[in-house]
């Protein structure tokens, strides 16, 4: 396993960030929750031992929410961002971070369009997805996750996380109030009639997208770098593009819906 990644590897060049004075500091994730979430939805499964991939993973904060639950050397990380990499590379320097150069406006403007998923060379155990389908149309987070069902190994399981715009998330924060600011907010643009039929839709800045066609395709289209690019799908329409996958309700005090592959063979 360590000789496939150490192909893909880039060394870091001397400085913490690439661009430091360009960097953006906000793409850093602080987010501590990962472990205990995917730990719940799974069903606690064994993770020492097993290998992996955290896509998405951003710094890594995954592994500091699991603590010694988890060896370092079985785990992958692939992430838009070359800062956001470097940086993992540095706080957990015996996991394995791999930069994956493909587009995206709000992380990765300057990427490549269309790139595949990087090929770590090994099958994975445990595939994971925090908040990543958030941020991609519906094609996209289809083409997606069939590339990363091709990653796993037999039995391995696929997880990843979409926010369904009718979800009350006073029910995982009681802090919060009772309702959906997704839907507060779509009333407040008075399109309150999206909340009753709508299975997905796409909110870009202060542009709204309403199940848009196949046409509709963000890496075709020109977006605008770092611009806030957000995704929302019901839970009964994932469940339809999905139909082999289990869906599980959002474990506190996060909101996410998590939907999960197994590998049969």
């Amino acid at each position: 396993m360590a000789l496939a990644y150490e192909q893909l590897f880039i060394p870091a060049n001397g400085s913490l960030f690439t661009s430091p004075r360009s960097f953006a500091w906000h793409l850093v994730s602080t987010r501590n929750t990962q472990f205990g979430y995917f730990d719940h939805a799974l069903g606690r499964p064994v993770w020492k031992g097993r290998k992996i991939l955290d896509f998405g993973g951003n710094v890594g904060t995954f592994l500091a929410s699991a603590g010694n639950r988890i060896d370092h050397r079985d785990y992958g990380c692939i992430d838009l961002n070359m800062d956001v990499v470097e940086q993992g590379r540095r706080t957990c320097p015996q996991a394995h971070f791999v930069h994956y150069n493909r587009y995206n406006s709000q992380y990765n403007p300057n990427g490549i369009r269309y790139l595949p998923v990087p090929d770590c060379g090994v099958k994975f155990d445990i595939i994971l997805a925090f908040s990543v389908f958030t941020h991609t149309d519906r094609s996209e987070m289809v083409e997606l996750v069939g590339s990363l069902r091709n990653m796993l190994a037999p039995k391995g399981v696929l997880a990843f996380t979409f926010d369904d715009p009718h979800y009350d998330r006073s029910l995982s924060d009681p802090a919060r109030p009772p309702g959906s600011p997704v839907l507060w907010n779509l009333e407040s643009r008075g399109r309150q009639e999206i909340a009753e039929w709508a299975r997905w839709y796409i909110l870009i800045n202060d542009d709204l997208y309403v199940e848009p066609g196949n046409d509709f395709n963000h890496q075709a289209r020109a977006g605008k770098p770092l611009e806030s690019y957000c995704s929302f799908f019901t839970v009964a329409y994932i469940t339809s593009l999905f139909p082999d996958a289990e869906v599980f309700p959002p474990v506190s005090p996060e909101w996410q819906y998590c939907c999960v592959f197994r590998n049969n063979k």
